[in-house]
């Protein structure tokens, strides 16, 4: 058998916690349920950390039950735990799609975490220069920012966790991610403002984003003052 696909074969009994997989393909397997249970029980710390209000709203159980689960067909390929979980939301939106809060929960759990990994927001200096042609501009996102379309009142239930209970219901709109200074944050948008970041972020033309918004003016200049205080939009390459 070649080193790889051993090793391959290993991390997968290993973190299925399936000893009878792997047991022959080592010399003493007696200490094969305590690795597993090691290894297996700090990739779940890591997401209860890096999930930590998907784990308030489902509770212990359910939580660990959801993050094994995970675990058995996602092993980690970073150094860090703080990397671990990035496409959990997709998979609980996979698992649960009768209870879509509680992926979206998980999306705003790892956007902010996101926010305040990333590099220190920068004034957008770039948008004084006298020459720029606004109509022809792409921009796109700065590093750590997000705009996370939801589908229910996950923003409202994450920040009633743990004080009290928010019933999810229907409440399609965006919401929006980024870091203030040292402080990653979060707002729902309003009015047009969410489908027309969307629209500048995928890469359409700032001036064809604005007209086919349906937006007046003085919105959108509110909205790009914003934008730009906040360090938001930078211009693609």
């Amino acid at each position: 058998m070649a080193l790889l696909d051993l090793q391959r074969r290993f991390q997968a009994g290993l973190m299925a916690g399936d000893l009878s997989a792997i047991a022959p393909l080592v010399r003493r397997p007696a200490g094969l349920a305590v690795h597993s249970h090691a290894a297996r029980a700090m990739l779940v710390e890591g997401l209860a950390d890096n999930f930590a209000k998907t784990l308030g709203w489902l509770g212990g159980d359910a939580f660990t039950e959801l993050a094994l689960a995970y675990i058995a067909i996602t092993p980690s390929d970073s150094w860090t735990l703080a990397d671990y979980g990035s496409d959990f939301p997709d998979y609980l939106r996979r698992r649960l799609p009768d209870d879509p809060e509680v992926a979206e929960l998980a999306a705003l759990d790892w956007a902010l975490r996101t926010a305040f990994n990333a590099a220190d927001p920068e004034p957008a200096r770039w948008a004084q220069a006298q020459a720029i042609d606004w109509e022809g501009l792409r921009l796109k996102l700065a590093p750590g920012a997000t705009l996370l379309a939801f589908a229910t009142n996950a923003d409202a239930i994450w920040a009633a966790i743990p004080a009290g209970p928010v019933t999810p219901v229907q409440a399609p709109g965006w919401v929006l991610v980024w870091r203030d200074r040292l402080d990653p944050r979060f707002r729902r948008t309003q009015g047009g403002e969410g489908d027309l970041l969307a629209a500048v972020a995928s890469g359409q033309r700032f001036g064809a984003a604005c007209d086919a918004s349906g937006a007046s003016s003085h919105a959108i200049g509110g909205w790009l003052r914003d934008w730009l205080s906040a360090g938001l939009v930078v211009p693609r390459a």
